[in-house]
């Protein structure tokens, strides 16, 4: 799924250190594509939202990872100023911003709407993409905001000029995983890869890098 993209690509990355026979492919996909490759088999792993009622249809397995959280990404201050993270910010108040979503169809924009409606805000978006990559550079270098799980912040972390605010009131939180069909024994490969997954080194690699990112009251 697109939010989770450099995570995905870190654990492709760790993958391969380990086991340099192996050659992993990404393939950016939506959590509906997601659910159809793994039944027919045509994917082996995916990271995905382990929540959605259509994973427990398909009986997917289930292998978790982390609890994604929410940040408003915009401009913080001077262009060359350090990357920060500010106080945070009530979906309410966000929904007065100039936002730059997601599109309708993405799982994410759902679960931000959802948030938005339990505040009892309706947000008017400025700007709507199907690609993560277009949000990040939306904000770069103009007045407008994303929002963001932290998975995608921690990308912008490299990049100055830039604040995240944790999102609460209410406080979303999203449940990621690994996810494999329910088969006989798996591939060799697969069984490396589930062992990455659950191994400490690469938990403590993704609570780095996704989630609450250190921010106490995310």
């Amino acid at each position: 799924m697109p939010s989770a993209e450099p995570v995905a690509a870190r654990f492709a990355a760790c993958l391969h250190a380990r086991h340099p026979g192996l050659r992993p492919v990404l393939r950016s996909l939506s959590s509906p594509e997601i659910e159809a490759a793994l039944d027919t088999l045509a994917i082996d792993l995916a990271l995905g939202y382990s929540g959605r009622p259509e994973v427990r249809a398909r009986k997917l397995m289930i292998w978790p990872q982390y609890e994604e959280h929410c940040f408003v990404l915009q401009q913080g201050g001077a262009p060359d100023a350090p990357f920060t993270f500010a106080p945070p910010i009530s979906w309410a108040e966000a929904a007065a911003l100039p936002l730059a979503l997601l599109t309708p169809e993405m799982h994410f924009r759902a679960l931000v709407d959802g948030a938005f409606a339990d505040a009892g805000a309706r947000p008017q978006a400025a700007m709507e993409t199907n690609s993560v990559l277009a949000l990040l550079m939306a904000v770069q270098r103009s007045p407008l905001a994303a929002v963001l799980p932290g998975a995608l912040v921690s990308v912008a972390r490299a990049q100055p000029g830039l604040q995240a605010r944790p999102l609460v009131a209410p406080a979303l939180r999203t449940p990621i995983a690994w996810l494999t069909a329910a088969t006989g024994r798996p591939t060799l490969a697969l069984q490396a890869a589930l062992a990455l997954a659950q191994q400490p080194d690469w938990q403590a690699l993704v609570a780095v890098h996704s989630g609450a990112l250190g921010t106490a009251t995310a």
